[in-house]
């Protein structure tokens, strides 16, 4: 009965670490953004200043409410589709109503991406799963960014703060006297608050530089099992990072011409903080003692990278387009147990906006081309102690011939496109 009350234990934490970044982050936010490659950290002067830096909602005066749809697909090799494809947007921004010399120099806001079916939705996959970390659950949750910016002459800065809910707490059990098991919860839902700072200058007439740093972003999930079941304990302490998205510095550069404006941003993520998409399950056991837990530790590593962008106006049309390119975090030589896949990022963008009065609808279509990997793995040499990070190693010795059910075995490729677009309307309030 020990046994059969550990398993189903087991099962039980398994399934519930299978709850539901930002999906900003991936596809943008507004298309009159996202077909220029989410280039504009110096540029942006409207509603979607609230992630790509806050000090824009100050950039010109007025109201205005953005609304719209945006969608996307993924042809990756060895990846699945995305659990949330669809999303829906809403920005808007308004002037605090102040008098004198505070007129127009206070600026709020709120940004939201909606999901149709979940708050949010983590995937943490098994150490072993062909899994691409930068996209996998990146997308599937809803964002709630309001924020504030102020202006002081040629200074601009501003903040948002990106908010969510965690989840952390126990799961308790023990022997009842009918011998089933009597449990008990007490989970608990902490909020997360995540800060996205930014300035902006405006150098002379037409040039303007921007910077923004946008805080780490992870949803922890953390639950404590304490069972006693025949008079011995059974403890499992259960930890996954779901919708991670590291620290990030951009600097970015805008020229405007006219009716036209080209936008340049530099930017660098902390990807080497992460500890990995993987559920990590540690355990004292009876007659055991401390199980530690065994996932691979991953050096996933820095990224960098650089978007340009371009918006010019021609007459009631407005046409848009940029590239963008970043370094992957995910490691390129994975010799043992893990399958984590990507490659350096290419994002090619197109879009177009048109007016109807006061009213502008803006589209767009945007590609981002994953270069293609081939990861090798190595069978242990049985030599010191195995790291499964580093190699993978006979899983049955009593089978001849070396036994290996890895999906990455021998080797395992990766690469393709993710393929997005959507239309967005602005309304001026």
């Amino acid at each position: 009965m020990l046994g059969r009350a550990f398993v189903t234990l087991c099962a039980l934490c398994a399934s519930s670490t299978t709850a539901g970044a930002n999906p900003f982050e991936v596809l943008g936010l507004t298309s009159r953004h996202a077909g220029t490659a989410n280039a504009g950290a110096a540029s942006v002067d409207d509603s979607a200043a609230l992630y790509y830096n806050p000090a824009g909602l100050v950039a010109r005066p007025g109201r205005e409410l953005m609304f719209g749809s945006i969608g996307a697909y993924a042809n990756l090799e060895r990846g699945d589709r995305f659990p949330d494809p669809l999303g829906v947007q809403l920005a808007v921004r308004t002037p605090v109503p102040l008098r004198g010399a505070l007129a127009n120099r206070i600026v709020v806001g709120v940004a939201l991406h909606l999901v149709p079916r979940y708050i949010a939705h983590v995937i943490a996959p098994s150490p072993d799963e062909p899994y691409y970390p930068y996209y996998g659950d990146r997308m599937s949750r809803i964002v709630v960014l309001p924020g504030v910016a102020a202006r002081f002459g040629r200074l601009s800065v501003g903040a948002s703060v990106d908010v969510l809910a965690a989840l952390g707490g126990t799961l308790s059990a023990t022997e009842g006297t009918t011998r089933a098991l009597d449990s008990r919860a007490d989970e608990r839902i902490p909020t997360i608050a995540r800060a996205i700072l930014g300035a902006t200058w405006q150098a002379t007439g037409c040039v303007r530089i921007g910077a923004v740093f946008r805080q780490r972003f992870d949803l922890a999930i953390s639950t404590q099992v304490r069972t006693l079941v025949a008079g011995e304990p059974i403890d499992l302490d259960i930890v996954a990072s779901g919708l991670y998205a590291p620290d990030q510095l951009v600097l970015g550069g805008a020229w405007s011409h006219g009716s036209s404006v080209v936008s340049l941003d530099l930017r660098y993520a902390r990807w080497s903080d992460y500890a990995g998409p993987f559920v990590r399950v540690s355990s004292v056991l009876p007659l055991v003692g401390d199980v530690p837990a065994l996932s691979p530790s991953v050096p996933f590593e820095d990224t960098y990278g650089a978007r340009a962008g371009l918006e010019t106006q021609l007459g009631t049309w407005i046409a848009r387009g940029g590239y963008g390119f970043e370094t992957s975090p995910v490691p390129a030589v994975q010799t043992g147990v893990t399958n984590l896949l990507d490659g350096p990022r290419h994002t090619i963008a197109l879009g177009a906006g048109r007016r109807f009065g006061r009213i502008r609808v803006d589209a767009h279509v945007q590609l981002q081309l994953v270069q293609a990997r081939e990861l090798e793995k190595e069978l242990f040499d049985n030599l010191g102690a195995y790291d499964p990070f580093t190699s993978l190693r006979d899983e049955d010795l009593n089978t001849n011939g070396v036994q290996i059910t890895n999906p990455g075995s021998p080797n395992i490729g990766s690469g393709g496109q993710v393929l997005s677009g959507g239309v967005t309307l602005e309304v001026p309030l």
